[in-house]
């Protein structure tokens, strides 16, 4: 009976597996090989894939958004073009990195008008066969929908509105952002950004329970004109969290007024490790703070002592 399961047992070890469980928040960028730029795809080169995908991890990312554009992926009917999709998808699961996979049905190749749900049948092919990859944690058919608010799109030197764009999307609640650099998917401005984002990488089990919270926030005054200040909050069982965003391209200081059960104690910055500590008022706690320009604050508290 052994020699007869043995070859069952060797087979099941080599079966690709979907990992388990997607990122607490996904953070990564836009990637499909070297200068590429959606929907067209450039993921030849194994070992040059390998390189960028250990930058895009060092840099602080945790996933990387790949995609497939049906032109290329299926150009000839029944015949399909994933092998380099695959390649991909495996450097980056060497690489630690998480994949959502995003399946383009424009353009369309040459043969597909008239062929009745053609853009169909090729989104169900590709999602039944990436998803067994290990790394993907997702494989999603191309929408506007996804352009807001997870998908980041970074020019040269855009910096600070990137991280303001990431904190106001993780703010919302979103699980899943990925910046696009449009002068390639490693520019320098995208790959400094992996220092914020790698807040929430390394600390997985503080942002994996978060859910935004509806109240807690009394008034909010702010000196200065344009843009308001905004302050959202987000809540776990071990954790309180203050995300406060000025869309304004002016500096403000703001006088944030929270209801009662918003803890006064010290808070921590989680950008910059420093303490930050409320004061109590008539009705409960107040923060001051001088925002910068499209700029960003992100706080911390343990509610419970372990």
């Amino acid at each position: 009976m052994r020699v007869a399961l043995l070859p069952l047992v060797l087979l099941l070890g080599v079966l690709p597996q979907r990992l388990a469980d997607e990122p607490a928040v996904a953070m990564g960028l836009w990637y499909a090989g070297p200068g590429a730029q959606p929907p067209s795809t450039a993921t030849g080169d194994v070992e040059a894939l390998r390189r960028d995908l250990a930058v895009v991890r060092r840099a602080g990312y945790n996933a990387v958004t790949t995609w497939v554009n049906w032109k290329e992926g299926e150009p000839t009917r029944g015949a399909y073009a994933l092998a380099g999709t695959e390649r991909l998808v495996a450097a980056a699961a060497e690489a630690e990195l998480q994949v959502s996979l995003v399946v383009f049905t424009e353009p369309a190749p040459a043969w597909a008008p008239g062929v009745p749900d053609a853009a169909a049948q090729f989104f169900a092919y590709v999602s039944k066969r990436l998803s067994l990859q290990r790394g993907v944690t997702r494989v999603v058919q191309y929408s506007p929908a996804l352009d807001r608010p997870g998908r980041i799109k970074v020019a040269p030197g855009s910096g600070p509105d990137a991280r303001l764009a990431m904190w106001s999307a993780v703010a919302r609640g979103e699980r899943a952002v990925a910046f696009q650099g449009s002068d390639g998917p490693l520019s320098p401005t995208v790959l400094s950004l992996g220092e914020t984002a790698g807040v929430i990488t390394r600390n997985p089990s503080l942002f994996d329970p978060l859910r935004p919270r509806a109240e807690g926030v009394r008034s909010i005054a702010a000196e200065g004109g344009g843009a308001p200040v905004e302050i959202r909050l987000l809540e776990s069982a071990n954790a309180l969290m203050i995300i406060g965003l000025n869309h304004s391209p002016s500096p403000r200081k703001a006088t944030v007024s929270f209801l009662p059960d918003i803890p006064e104690a010290i808070w921590q910055n989680l950008e910059t490790g420093t303490q930050v500590h409320f004061v109590m008022g008539k009705s409960g706690p107040v923060l001051e703070h001088a925002f910068a320009p499209r700029d960003a604050l992100v706080l911390m508290i343990r509610k419970r002592l372990r």
